[in-house]
């Protein structure tokens, strides 16, 4: 599949390359970690008194995927962090069943928990890929290596400032509500070339995936919390 083919798949859906496939490519090799926001990624932002946001099995499927994909390609796990604003349990519960790396909660400052995953895992801003939605993400975007947005109707000129200050790279077709996580999941590993051979291994469950799988569920999540200016582990990591 040539670069024009890889863009049609996704631009047939509504989504936007403001940066071209050959030139994400070729920043995807240098990628180590990928970090999400929450609250209108892995779902619509909508949130109530006692009502906490969730998430999808099919955004879920599509980050192991990515990881998986990631693995084949690299011979390694990427860092996958969540970063969120709020605390939030369904962010914890999900990422730890997922076995995630880290996760960041009540951070306000998300450039803080950024550089504090950067400065543990020892990387670099532009070795992380970033996927996010509004406007407190901004500070991230200005940093990180690929910057994934979300597209929606109701925020078209925040999408535009995102362009104007070459703030992103991509612009999902679809919105949180409607999977963009899964999207952006699908595109990464189509730009690594990885795309067709993971659904056949996943499908399959063969051995290289079950390497992949055994060194996914030895990693134990780690929480933070934004408070008082600084990142603090929780007691939970105990």
């Amino acid at each position: 599949m040539d670069l024009t083919e890889k863009e049609d798949v996704f631009t047939d859906k509504g989504g936007r390359f403001i940066r071209s496939a050959f030139d994400l490519g070729d920043k995807l090799t240098e990628i180590k970690a990928f970090v999400f926001d929450w609250d209108g990624v892995f779902n619509d932002g909508r949130k109530g008194q006692n009502v906490y946001s969730h998430f999808s099995e099919i955004d879920s499927m599509g980050i192991q995927m990515l990881r998986f994909g990631y693995f084949l390609k690299n011979k390694s796990l990427p860092v996958v962090s969540v970063i969120t604003g709020k605390q939030n349990p369904s962010a914890v519960s999900w990422a730890k069943r997922e076995h995630l790396d880290v996760v960041y909660l009540k951070c306000v400052q998300k450039q803080k928990a950024l550089l504090d995953l950067c400065d543990n895992y020892n990387i670099t801003p532009s070795e992380v890929c970033y996927v996010y939605d509004d406007i407190l993400d901004v500070p991230v975007a200005k940093l990180t290596g690929i910057r994934l947005a979300v597209g929606r109707n109701a925020n078209p000129l925040f999408l535009k400032y995102l362009e104007k200050n070459q703030l992103v790279d991509y612009i999902s077709g679809c919105n949180g509500a409607e999977h963009a996580v899964r999207e952006f999941c699908e595109l990464l590993l189509l730009l690594m070339d990885k795309h067709y051979e993971v659904i056949d291994r996943r499908a399959s469950y063969d051995q290289k995936y079950q390497e992949y799988y055994a060194s996914r569920q030895a990693l134990r999540t780690v929480l933070y919390e934004y408070k008082d200016d600084l990142i603090k582990p929780l007691r939970d990591n105990e």
